[in-house]
């Protein structure tokens, strides 16, 4: 028998007592979702827009969402059949050498969007705190308030998760109350006398490509779904697919109206974090506070599963192999149990040691990657590759009780359209293009036109016709 850190039934105290499964209900599962999509991805979304235009902006969140959707009921319908209620695991069942092959390249990708989205946080931090404390020693150089966040996250990544909780409700509170924000910040600018500029409506240029990206960065749940799919009471397919329609259709509505009104009030010159473009008031201070507030207490949440699989490591691992083996042999009981307490604490030593790692890469990375948007596009190119195409196309593929030409096509259609998605999205990501978006506009609204009558603004909203698309 090989010694884990599992327990087996020989070895509880209690053989026979067994414990209830932890359920969650549809109403705790769509919340849970709709907490997902809320995080620093969002700050992103108005910097896009000014790129993409509303009207194929707005498609776009309709759009990815709605393809998020299709891939997480694929994926969701394949682990019901195999019962593998891990992405990795039931990649793993793929045929021949795909299994490990999709594997790997899962597991690597996960652990880059999530290092990716720990710098994320801490430039989210800095660049929110730079706000709140003015001109001071701090702010003058970026990599001290990089590293005064990071010295703060560093006691919570070691503190017992329950205490971290309470965050998701919190998150929900500070995001609707961002969204008030701008809603009242586009109200004064549509009472203002000041001189408008021109946004644009509809068009077609580069900066759509980075707008797919970054909605899917802010939305993308496949790596953490299936686990939320297995505790559902009274789990099915069906059954889980109305927790999406619901918790989706209201990420939908909410990223949409935050998106369009955040770029509405303050136009083409929109930051990658919009929390930099909001002016200086109380109301918009502790908002900022709150999110520092949400970050710090999100940030260890985000780590843990990056740190779980090493927590399992089969503790033969930090010891000389054959050295628990000989102690059973030798009915050396004693021996063998302060083997086990050693190889244990060698093993926290290990998990602390990577944690630390990662904390440290995390603030490295926030000091080389400076800007909130490319970072948020980068990280959702790859996650269109990866998350939304790689893994539920070949699950769709090989995995599901579905033969027809029809559905292979769409498969192989999902396959392609990642690859490309992820290669376009990469290479267009250092920035939004809404200069070229103000050459290739054909609908255009004067922002003046906000505080006109409705026949004032019929006539400022006007049609060009130039190209449809810019390079």
């Amino acid at each position: 028998m090989s010694f884990s850190t599992t327990i087996g039934e020989h070895e509880q105290p209690h053989a026979n007592a067994r414990t209830a499964p932890v359920t969650t209900t549809v109403r705790e599962a769509t919340i849970n979702l709709i907490c997902g999509g809320l995080g620093t991805g969002m700050f992103s979304l108005p910097w896009t827009m000014a790129g993409a235009s509303v009207v194929p902006g707005v498609i776009a969140i309709f759009g990815v969402i709605g393809i998020n959707v299709f891939t997480i009921v694929v994926l969701v319908e394949a682990a019901e059949k195999h019962k593998a209620f891990d992405l990795g695991a039931l990649l793993r069942k793929l045929p021949g050498f795909l299994g490990p092959f999709a594997q790997f390249v899962t597991n690597v990708s996960i652990w880059f969007t999530m290092i990716l989205t720990l710098i994320g946080y801490v430039i989210a931090i800095r660049d929110a705190a730079v706000d709140l404390i003015g001109d001071d020693w701090f702010a003058r150089e970026r990599w001290r308030l990089a590293a005064l966040a990071t010295l703060v996250i560093m006691p919570l990544c070691f503190v017992d998760q329950k205490y971290l909780s309470f965050s998701s409700v919190i998150a929900v509170i500070v995001n609707i109350n961002l969204l008030v924000v701008v809603c009242a910040l586009l109200g004064e600018r549509a009472g203002s006398e000041k001189k408008g500029e021109q946004l644009c409506m509809f068009g077609f240029a580069k900066g759509s490509l980075t707008m797919i990206s970054t909605v899917t960065n802010t939305i993308i749940v496949q790596m953490c779904v299936l686990p939320m799919y297995e505790v559902l009471e009274n789990r099915s397919p069906r059954k889980f697919l109305r927790v999406l329609l619901v918790s989706f259709g209201c990420l939908s509505l909410l990223l949409s109206i935050f998106c369009l009104v955040a770029y509405l009030a303050i136009g083409n010159d929109v930051d990658g974090n919009v929390l930099k473009s909001l002016p200086e008031t109380t109301w918009i201070a502790v908002s900022r506070g709150g999110v520092i507030f949400v970050i710090l207490a999100v940030y260890p949440i985000f780590l843990l599963p990056m740190v779980a699989p090493l927590r399992s490591l089969d503790l033969r691992f930090f010891l000389r192999r054959g050295a628990l083996d000989e102690r059973t042999a030798l009915h050396r009981q004693a021996e063998r149990e302060q083997l086990k307490e050693l190889a244990a604490g060698r093993r926290r030593v290990y998990v602390n040691v990577v944690t630390l790692a990662i904390i440290v890469a995390s603030f490295l990375g926030a000091l080389v990657l400076t800007d909130l948007g490319p970072l948020n596009a980068v990280n959702g190119a790859m996650c269109v590759g990866i998350f939304t195409s790689l893994g539920p196309g070949l699950v769709g593929l090989f995995l599901v009780d579905r033969n027809s030409i029809l559905w292979k096509v769409a498969m192989g259609s999902l396959l392609i359209f990642g690859a490309v998605a992820m290669g376009l999205g990469v290479a267009f990501s250092d920035k939004n293009y809404h200069e070229a978006m103000s050459k290739a506009c054909m609908w255009h609204l004067d922002t003046a036109s906000l505080s006109a009558p409705s026949s004032a603004m019929a006539a400022r909203t006007n049609w060009t016709t130039q190209g449809p698309f810019v390079a």
